[in-house]
Formats: C-alpha cells, structure tokens, sequence
C-alpha cells in the first residue's frame, strides 16, 4: 500500500492567494519532481493555510509517508504513519476521490507490515521505495528488480521496475516489467493500465495502447481505477466511452413476513404495444425473475443459504425478451432504445459481458472472477465493440 503514494502524479493546479500561489507552485514543481520529502513543509503550509482543500491534505499525506520509509525510529515512524493516516482522512473527507488515498486513510500504524522488513526481497523493495520517494528512478529500478527476482511471486516488484523505467521513459524496459507483473496476477487492472500509459505516453501508440487499458477493465470492471486509463485514451483520441442502454423493469419484491408472495411491477406505459412495439416481452423478464424469488434459486444454487441476483438469473431473463423479439419479428426501426441494444448483444453472443460490466449489483458482481477465468477475450472484445466508439486512427 506504500507504493501507491508514490506513483501518483497528479497535476492538478490550486488557485490560492497570491503569497501561497508561489508556495503551491514550488510544491506541485517538486511532487512532479519526484522529490516528495522536499514537499512536506510546503504541503504542512498549505494545509494550514486551506484547510478545505483536499489536494493539499493528499500530499501531505504522501510526503508524510515518504519521510517515515526513512526513518529507522519505531516512535517516529508510528508518529508519522498516524499523521499519514489523518492527513489521508481530511483529504476523503473534503471530497478526494482517489481510491488510494482512501486505502492511506485506513492504514494502521501498528501494523507489522509497516516494520523493518526481515527478508531480502522487502529490505531491496523498501530501498526501492526510498529511491523513488526522492526520484532517484534509476536506482530504484535496480533495487525493484532485485526484489522481484528475490520474490518471483512479489506482484508489486515488477510493476514498479517497470514503474521506474517508465519514469525514465525506458519504454522497451518498463513493458518487460509490466508483463511479468501481468504473469504473475492476470487478475489485477494496475499493471495493463501502466503498460497502456507507458505505451501511450512515452511510445506515442494509441492503437497499441487500447487493448492494455480494455485488459485492466476486464482484470478488475468494478475498480474505477481501471477505468482511468481509457478514459484518458479516448480523451486523447477523440473517442466515446458509452455503454449500450437497457432500461429493464424493476425487479420483483417479496414480503419479508411471507416470502413466498411476490410482487411483480409492470407499468402500463413502458409495455404499450402501441407506443412501443414488442415492450410486452418485458412482462416475460419478470416473470423469470419472479421464478427465481421463488424455488428457481434453491434448484440452481442448491448450496447457498440465501437468495441473491445472479448472472445466471439475469441472464435467463433478458434472453427470454431477446427470443420473443426476435419471433416477433419486428423491424428493428420500430424498437425502442433498450429492446435494439438487447437484441444486438444477444445476437453478438456478449449479453452476458453487458450484464456483468454494465449492468452488474453486488449479487451478479459476485459471478464475475469465475466468468472471466473462461471468457477472458470476450470480455475485452465486448469492450472493445460495444463500449468504447471512435478513436484509434494508425499513423
């Protein structure tokens, strides 16, 4: 969790009065830098002096970080990681929204985690983490490898070598470091999405790029991190992220004293044949909804104590729509909005991507580690067809 602070390099500029301005501007110049320790007393200012400004708490809370990595005192370093901790507090607090700064402000001070490492792998990886903290990148790039050849297994290792290089605008090197990194856990965005940026960015290769940033939302679709990467790659290229629409009926409820009764919503006007051809089909979906609040569940999930949404469910509902439609046969012009994008997801084969990037609750979201295991390239390719539009024009 340490190393999340010092891979962040926001740029964002903070309009303060005239006398912080130059204070602000020396501490964004040497963040930028790399040179977080130099920012502590700056960022400690400007806290003080904005105290409703998270950026500011952020920072602090990072440099704050940086100095403990060099203290060999065990009182300090807890004095330290604690201010860490509040600094990180105030600034989620004030509305920053960065996912790792919410994991900063959950740190525990007296974790054994944050002691002096006892193998050679953490004694490399955390001299690594120093040599960055103060933007020394080639050392800490020769202090990362060793770590992860220490520790084969040690995913963080060759992700902040390749980190490092990428820094240093070493592309051949940081895509090396970054692969191994995928080697070891396929299943974590942070990696691809270094690789689309080092890609992007230092190799000037959109078209490379995108499918690196598409793995990292395959790897964790429920992590907004995973989705900056994209998003800034359509920023570049002019594209649009949009997933198709379908608006489906609300979901059947039960009484929680009788549960066997349930209450299935149907709105007269979304279902008007009139206004909208085939819109009855969606009485089907909660009908097969419904039969899952009841014994349709247990039959399925025979081992699980308690009724939840799952793919396996939604899926079966949505596709009973999709099938009436089609034997319906009716023109797609005449469809509304909802109905022409479920008909062409079903014909793709990829409802199920839909359903589970797109349409996903925490029950279906459960369901995605194992679907994605066996259907990997699905997944990006639904991404990559259905999802984001435009953008990718080979120089």
């Amino acid at each position: 969790m340490r190393r999340l602070i010092a891979v962040m390099c926001l740029c964002m500029m903070v309009t303060v009065g005239s006398a912080q301005e130059d204070e602000a501007t020396r501490a964004n110049a040497l963040w930028r830098q790399g040179k977080k320790l130099d920012t502590l007393p700056l960022y400690e200012d400007l806290c003080v002096t904005h105290p409703k400004e998270y950026l500011f708490a952020e920072r602090l809370a990072g440099a704050l970080a940086v100095k403990a990595e060099f203290s060999s005192d065990p009182a300090e370093v807890k004095a330290l990681r604690t201010r860490e901790r509040d600094a990180a507090k105030r600034a989620v607090e004030l509305g920053d929204p960065e996912y790792y700064v919410k994991l900063m402000a959950q740190i525990n001070p007296d974790d054994p985690a944050l002691a002096v490492p006892a193998n050679s792998a953490m004694v490399s990886f955390n001299d690594a983490e120093k040599a960055y903290g103060v933007g020394d990148f080639a050392k800490a790039l020769v202090e990362y490898a060793q770590a992860a050849d220490a520790d084969p297994n040690m995913y963080a290792a060759p992700l902040f070598a390749g980190d490092s290089a990428y820094a240093q605008k070493d592309l051949p090197t940081a895509v090396k470091w970054f692969a191994r990194a995928v080697a070891i856990d396929p299943n974590r965005e942070t990696a691809y999405r270094y690789w689309g940026d080092v890609l992007l960015r230092v190799g000037n290769n959109p078209v490379a790029s995108k499918p690196k940033y598409l793995d990292a939302i395959v790897a964790e679709p429920y992590n907004k991190l995973a989705w900056n990467g994209i998003t800034y790659w359509a920023h570049i290229e002019q594209a649009v992220i949009m997933a198709p629409k379908i608006e489906r009926p609300t979901a059947p409820e039960t009484d929680s004293g009788k549960p066997n009764n349930i209450t299935i919503h149907i709105d007269p006007d979304t279902t008007d044949e009139k206004k909208h051809p085939g819109a009855a089909a969606w009485i089907t979906y909660s009908l097969v909804r419904a039969s899952y609040r009841g014994d349709e569940f247990k039959k399925n999930f025979p081992n699980e104590k308690e009724y939840r949404h799952t793919l396996k469910e939604e899926d079966a509902a949505l596709t009973v729509v999709a099938k009436s439609i089609k034997d319906l046969d009716i023109k797609t012009g005449k469809l509304d909005e909802s109905l022409r994008n479920l008909v062409d997801l079903y014909d793709a084969g990829m409802l199920d991507c839909w359903i589970l990037i797109n349409g996903a609750d925490n029950g279906i979201a459960m369901d995605y580690a194992s679907y994605r295991n066996e259907h990997r390239q699905l997944l990006h390719d639904y991404l990559d067809r259905f999802v984001v539009h435009g953008g990718v024009n080979p120089k």
